[in-house]
This record gives structure tokens, sequence and C-alpha cells, in this order.
């Protein structure tokens, strides 16, 4: 990974992380405005009581990570065509 690689990533980190902060502001913004409503409480639990799926294993975090690592390596390989391409003009 070169500096540049390496600044790059961390700036992506940083919007990230401040996206991720103004997201939960947003969230509990909403949520403190709305109204109790037992019958949207009901409809949640009644999807879980109607689940007639296989139980789950696991927590799916493993996929996820599984899928954070394709993109990028993607993304890496993208950049690298990219810049390989800039190189030669």
């Amino acid at each position: 990974m070169t500096p540049n690689d390496e600044k790059r990533y961390r700036e992506r980190i940083r919007q990230w992380e401040a996206a991720g902060r103004e997201l939960e502001r947003m969230r509990r913004e909403n949520l403190r405005g709305k109204p109790y409503d037992w019958k949207e409480v009901d409809a949640l639990l009644e999807l879980g009581d109607l689940y007639d799926g296989p139980p789950r294993q696991t927590s799916g975090l493993v996929e996820m990570q599984y899928w954070f690592r394709k993109a990028a390596q993607q993304l890496d390989t993208s950049n690298s065509d990219q810049s390989t391409r800039s190189d030669r003009e």
C-alpha cells in the first residue's frame, strides 16, 4: 500500500464516521418526534412470530466481512487500472 492509498483510506474512514454520526443523529431526531403506535409495534413483533424459515446459525458478520473484502479488492483493482492508464498517458 502506498502512502497515497493509505491517505485515501483514512479519508474515506473519516467520511464514513462523519456520515454515520449524522445518520444516527437524524434517526434519533425522527424517532424522538414519532408518537408510540402499538399497532406498528405489534406488526413488527408478528413478523418475527410468522417467520417460517430455518433458524439463523450465525449473526451474518462473517458474510458481511466477506463482501466488504470483495468490494475492497474490486476497488483496489479499479484504482490500479486507472493509475496504470494515467501513467501511460
